[in-house]
């Protein structure tokens, strides 16, 4: 399911300040929620970009919620190990996890993790989508997606699309390209986008996609060459890039997202809340700017769990049948 990369401005009117009570149960028995700091786990090492976001979701949802946010970091398995320790987590609204792509996959990607991300965890609501790019090195003899591609087809299996991880987006999106320009090029997983964006700028390696904010510094640098978006409509930090559709490949148009998700068997209060917390923050000024500076946009302008719940499946749908059509095996 593509995700709009434009920066809708949230019109639902949500009020400000939700009642710190709210009725449980059978409605006889006040429950007050958060009365306590709210864990969020992260399954990626601080440090990089995720990471930033991470922090800036967290200061503003504090506000919202009155309590403090504890940022717990549980990397491995593109996330999934710290998936996997919030579905056992009691479901009682005060352990979250901030779920991405990766997660909708590790049945097919990782099969020995024993959680089912699909019902193990309930969506409360994304907090942040993200546009990719494909970029090569600044001496790379490749100046837009077609010279990529007569090159991969010129020499078959001989250029390397370099992604931070077998089974993330960038690896998903490396194998669509193939699929879609009909060429093959050979997949360099690293542990971290920072790395593989590093030896792209060496020419160690041909080309990458990867996040924006991710490359967007040495991009200004001009150690590394955009050669298209693959957002639905220019991104402002990149003005003059090209989007991929522009570039002849519609069907790549695909933005990173994020969402928060709680234990199955989480009260509805306490998914109401935090969804409305969620709503709340993304209204101020100050962090759509601080979003807009790091190249993250707002969620849809529809942001529920039934919402989130559906792009879920969609999404899981769409990537399981990449696997499948590409041969992706799961990792042991």
């Amino acid at each position: 399911m593509r995700i709009s990369r434009g920066k809708e401005v949230l019109t639902a009117v949500l009020c400000a300040a939700a009642p710190a009570t709210v009725m449980a149960g059978d409605g006889d028995v006040n429950q007050i929620y958060p009365d306590r700091p709210v864990t969020l786990v992260v399954g990626y090492s601080p440090g990089g970009t995720t990471d930033t976001l991470v922090r800036l979701v967290a200061e503003y949802l504090e506000k919202e919620l009155g309590q403090r946010m504890i940022v717990d970091y549980k990397p491995g398995a593109a996330g999934n190990i710290g998936a996997q320790s919030v579905a056992r987590a009691a479901p009682d609204g005060y352990t979250l996890f901030l779920s991405a792509r990766p997660n909708t996959i590790h049945k097919q990607m990782h099969a020995t993790l024993a959680y089912d991300f699909a019902n193990d965890l309930v969506p409360v609501g994304l907090v942040a989508t993200a546009p990719y790019v494909m970029v090569v090195g600044a001496d790379a003899p490749i100046a837009t997606v077609n010279d990529l591609v007569q090159l991969a087809r010129a020499y078959p299996g001989a250029l390397t699309c370099a992604s931070s991880g077998v089974g993330s987006t960038p690896h998903l999106l490396c194998e669509m390209l193939q699929l879609e320009a009909d060429i093959a090029m050979l997949h360099v997983p690293y542990k971290g986008a920072a790395h593989a964006l590093t030896d792209v700028a060496g020419g160690r390696v041909d080309m990458q996609i990867t996040n924006v904010s991710a490359a967007l510094a040495q991009i200004q640098a001009g150690k590394l060459k955009p050669l298209a978006v693959l957002s639905s409509n220019p991104v402002n930090t990149l003005p003059h890039v090209p989007t991929i559709a522009e570039a002849g490949f519609p069907r790549l148009v695909t933005d990173a997202w994020f969402g928060l998700v709680a234990p199955a068997g989480t009260p509805a209060f306490a998914i109401e809340k935090l969804n409305q917390s969620i709503n709340v923050a993304m209204m101020n000024p100050r962090l759509r700017e601080a979003m807009d500076q790091l190249s993250y946009a707002l969620p849809p302008q529809s942001n529920t769990p039934t919402v989130f719940k559906d792009l879920i499946a969609e999404e899981t749908r769409q990537w399981t049948s990449v696997l499948n059509t590409r041969n992706i095996r799961p990792l042991h």
